[in-house]
């Protein structure tokens, strides 16, 4: 599921300015918020890792120069979601999955 989202934010944060990037970040915070909620953190962190292994390796760019994350204001806020998604998986490394009886 993360793959899918970080793919997805990455093909629309720079369409329809603003609409476009608040999307993007809305699902990607949405999905583990609500894994969070419902008391699944260690799904929360896997979604975490496979949003940002798909971002780092989009991130990177290719030999020729290409690049899908342009240094601009937009791929800069993208890539912050980015950073936010580091402490929500570590939230979910942190927490344990039921509460104690």
């Amino acid at each position: 599921m993360g793959v899918a989202v970080a793919l997805a934010s990455v093909a629309v944060h720079r369409s329809a300015f603003p609409l476009g990037l608040v999307l993007a970040v809305a699902t990607t915070y949405a999905v583990p918020w609500w894994l969070l909620r419902k008391r699944w953190p260690r799904t929360a962190t896997s979604y975490a890792v496979g949003w940002l292994v798909l971002f780092g390796l989009v991130v990177v760019g290719r030999p020729e120069g290409d690049f899908a994350i342009a240094q601009d204001s937009r791929g800069l806020a993208l890539m912050a979601a980015g950073l936010g998604l580091v402490v929500v998986g570590t939230v979910g490394l942190t927490r344990t999955s039921r509460p104690a009886p």
